[in-house]
């Protein structure tokens, strides 16, 4: 396991799911609602629109994109101003668009896009444990 936040950095407020800045955000309490609600989103969408949306949980955001047979899982440590993205095929030189929550349209490399039910597990793994996944390869980030 990768350690993502210190204990310090931890916050007691339960684990939310946004899908959009219009709407509130569902509290989580397990990863078996934290799956429903991912499938619930997940089938409301379509390889002509797809969505990210996102998990607050352990004083982070992690990101998700549904909508396509791939994905990826961006995790942003709020408090080290610091992000982690999945790394899929390095040599892949495009740009998935989606909208970010449901509403902004954002680009972003496909070179970070891995096996959505692998990107599912990371995500679930992280709601589960509050560190970033061994399984899948991470680039680091300031900003």
């Amino acid at each position: 396991m990768i350690r993502i936040v210190s204990r310090e950095h931890m916050t007691s407020t339960q684990p939310t799911l946004q899908w959009s800045e219009s709407q509130p955000a569902e509290e989580v309490r397990t990863s078996e609602q934290l799956d429903q609600l991912v499938d619930r989103l997940a089938g409301s969408t379509s390889p002509d629109s797809p969505i990210s949306v996102r998990l607050h949980a352990y004083g982070c955001e992690a990101d998700i994109l549904l909508g396509l047979a791939e994905s990826f899982v961006y995790v942003t440590d709020v408090a080290a101003r610091r992000y982690y993205t999945t790394v899929g095929d390095l040599y892949f030189d495009d740009v998935v668009s989606f909208l970010l929550l449901g509403q902004h349209h954002t680009e972003f490399e496909c070179r970070h896009l891995i096996p959505l039910a692998t990107a599912r597990s990371v995500f679930r793994e992280f709601f589960d444990t509050g560190h970033r996944s061994a399984a899948v390869k991470w680039e680091e980030g300031w900003y």
